[in-house]
């Protein structure tokens, strides 16, 4: 099995063209057009012990900035080295970038960046749960959260994620971020709410919808009569985010 590698870049023709090249040299690629999807592509390779052993990242990305991704990685998933691609000269772009492994210049030349993760160190072996952890709890929420505007809603997302029983989260709306709570008890679901996503620095909302099975995106009836039934948003804009929000979610977790 070849070396995984991480892709990010919203070019859709640079993604097919650099995993093609990849695939040649018996690399396996794993490919994103966003940073927040790279973000959780990581999150998911140590969830389910399968590990990434580089990754490559465009420093202008839809979402956030590559730089911040690339400081996220580092501090998070150290062992991964990083490869900043960018349509810019280094001198335009933060000293920030001198944290990466490797810097190449758009266009840049397959074979050229075929040898630079060639030449990379061995990756050290990360930190890894043992085996796929298997979610068993019965329990559900969906929590919709609502940021300070001037927070970063990447640092938000970091914790987030991280969170004690939170699954999946992602950003919805471009402005709020909705996670996918499990747990063995809804008083649990609760105490994760209060006592951790609340917590959070730069959280200003929360709004969450427990439910007794999985909802889809595909009927939004639905997804309106459950949050009405749930009740306990009495903010109508809130209400509307949160609905709004999950059909977006729902949408994701379908993909997924």
């Amino acid at each position: 099995m070849g070396k995984k590698v991480l892709v990010v870049d919203d070019e859709s023709s640079l993604r097919r063209m650099v995993a093609f090249a990849l695939m040649q040299r018996g690399y396996e690629p794993e490919l994103c057009e966003t940073g927040m999807k790279g973000l959780q592509a990581l999150e998911a390779s140590k969830r389910e012990n399968t590990p990434l052993d580089f990754a490559i990242v465009d420093v202008r990305l839809p979402d956030m900035d590559g730089l911040d991704l690339l400081k996220a990685i580092k501090a998070d998933y150290p062992t991964i080295p990083v490869v900043i691609i960018t349509g810019h000269g280094r001198e335009q772009i933060s000293d920030e970038v001198t944290h990466a492994d490797a810097f190449l210049e758009k266009p840049f030349d397959m074979d050229e960046l075929a040898k630079i993760l060639d030449e990379m160190p061995e990756p050290k072996t990360q930190d890894l749960p043992k085996g796929r952890i298997e979610v068993t709890e019965t329990y559900s929420a969906y929590v919709l959260v609502t940021l300070n505007p001037d927070i970063n809603l990447m640092d938000v997302y970091r914790k987030l994620i991280k969170t004690e029983k939170v699954v999946f989260c992602d950003a919805v709306r471009g402005e709020d971020l909705m996670a996918l709570v499990q747990a063995e008890s809804p008083e649990k679901i609760k105490a994760v709410i209060e006592e951790g996503i609340k917590a959070i620095e730069g959280v200003a909302d929360v709004a969450s919808l427990n439910v007794d099975a999985p909802l889809t995106a595909d009927n939004v009836a639905d997804i309106i009569a459950a949050v009405d039934e749930a009740g306990g948003t009495e903010n109508t804009k809130l209400r509307s985010r949160l609905v709004m929000g999950l059909i977006d979610f729902l949408d994701v977790l379908r993909d997924r």
